[in-house]
């Protein structure tokens, strides 16, 4: 390692809330965590809007939001075509972490970050994480990935099964998170990492499918989930013990949690009040089947799409004027958005795209300039109207749903103002900061000038002790 800097090791628990970590401390179930808790070392942070895992880490890994980087979910359309596809590594518009380290000369182990499939080359380990399909194919160097496959390593559990059997959902879980951590340890002890980071999906997937039950105290989930926790615990004692004295350590996640009060199925809502049509008297299946007539669409989570002229493949909504006064009544009727069950509020915010991705760029973009047509641009493909719900309510894409609202087999949802961060020995600052501000951080605590581009802050108080 060049002379100055220093070593980080960077655990990422996914969907871990910042609240239920000082429960638990409180409680007494991670011991090994509350030894490392002083002063200000864990602290409340935001996610990112929306606050889903593959647009969260992508912050994380570029030091941008999306408007910086280009992923806005983890489903995605071209307006010109209306194909939809999934975004992978291979639509990050921005450089990542990994990538500036590899260009000083910095030896780097990642494993299981979302969107990192393809893998990419790196001066050092890539392992992919959720999105990534197959791990044979998901490593750089390649033949990593063969032997993984052959150790039965596991990229994700199947939450589709989990939908159906919650007893082999947790027996899945802790096998895959065993393979994966056992794994981990392996590549771990081979060579002096400049930067090591490993990602556990496992907590986002246990809170998804047992949050209510543990938060209504349900004998048998919530054995099981305090339980894993125990796990998690364990893990970072064991960190603890191993990392060589020199080494920065970083935990963190990349949202909250809270329990799933409903789905909300706005293209429902957009059909019943007459801003979205269909070619088709069926139910439609694809984007295709939007008429041509139509104002708007959404995709999940909660992102809101103005058929605009000039963006959209049969776009009729005129720039300008027209967008700017269709958009503000589109978004003052969400915002009275209520559960016909119990009139319950379930907007907590509307944001347009200039309020949550331009305003921390040198430039300004409004939809009558002619950046639309650069499809290479990141902002290209950002929402009109972004929906913030309120905590428990879950805004879904699918274009076709006979009810607005539903409860189904999944119990936890995402909330954003609830993840964490916890740097070992370092204090951190007061002011609210976010997942964006991770990379700048990082960079600070390695020693490692960042890009001039980045838009987050560092917010380590101080690189001593």
């Amino acid at each position: 390692m060049d002379s100055g800097s220093k070593p980080i090791f960077v655990l990422a628990l996914d969907g871990v809330p910042y609240s239920l970590l000082k429960r638990l401390i409180t409680d007494d179930v991670m011991p090994n965590l509350k030894s490392m808790v002083k002063d200000d070392h864990l602290r409340q942070m935001n996610s990112v809007l929306p606050s889903i895992s593959s647009v969260a880490w992508a912050s994380f890994m570029t030091g941008k939001n999306p408007g910086g980087h280009g992923i806005y979910g983890f489903i995605e359309r071209d307006p010109q075509t209306m194909e939809v596809y999934v975004p992978t590594a291979l639509n990050l518009k921005s450089q990542t972490l990994w990538h500036y380290l590899s260009q000083k000369n910095k030896r780097v182990f990642i494993m299981n970050v979302p969107l990192t499939y393809p893998p990419q080359q790196i001066n050092g380990i890539s392992i992919c994480g959720f999105l990534g399909t197959d791990i044979s194919k998901g490593t750089y160097p390649a033949e990593i990935g063969t032997e993984l496959k052959a150790n039965d390593y596991r990229i994700d559990v199947d939450t589709v099964r989990a939908r159906d059997d919650l007893e082999w959902f947790i027996s899945e879980l802790n096998y895959t998170y065993d393979k994966r951590t056992e794994t981990m340890w392996q590549f771990f002890h081979q060579e002096q990492w400049d930067f090591f980071m490993l990602h556990i999906m496992e907590t986002d997937r246990l809170h998804h499918f047992l949050w209510e039950y543990a938060e209504n105290e349900d004998l048998t989930w919530t054995a099981q989930f305090i339980a894993f926790y125990h796990k998690i615990d364990r893990l970072i004692g064991r960190i603890a013990d191993i990392l060589p004295g020199n080494m920065e350590w970083m935990i963190l996640s990349d949202h909250g949690f809270c329990t799933l009060k409903k789905e909300v199925y706005i293209n429902k809502w957009l059909f019943d009040n007459k801003y979205l049509k269909f070619v088709t008297h069926d139910a439609p299946d694809s984007l295709h089947d939007i008429h041509p007539e139509s104002t708007a669409y959404s995709l999940i989570p909660g992102r809101i799409y103005l058929n605009l002229q000039g963006r959209e493949k049969n776009g009729r909504i005129q720039p300008g004027l027209p967008y700017e006064t269709i958009r503000e009544g589109l978004k003052n009727q969400l915002l009275q958005l209520k559960d016909g069950e119990n009139e319950s509020e379930m907007v907590k915010a509307v944001y347009t795209r200039e309020e949550l991705y331009l305003e921390e760029q040198s430039i300004k973009l409004h939809p009558h300039h002619s950046h639309f047509s650069n499809t290479l641009d990141p902002i290209y493909l950002a929402p009109d109207l972004l929906i913030l719900p309120h905590d428990g309510f879950d805004f879904k894409g699918t274009l076709w749903w006979q009810t607005l609202t539903e409860k189904g087999p999944v119990v936890g949802t995402h909330t954003y103002d609830d993840a964490f961060m916890l740097v070992k020995d370092r204090a951190l600052v007061k002011d609210s900061f976010s997942i964006v501000d991770a990379m700048p951080t990082i960079l600070h605590l390695m020693n490692i000038e960042p890009p001039s581009d980045l838009h987050g802050k560092v917010v380590v108080i101080s690189n001593e002790y």
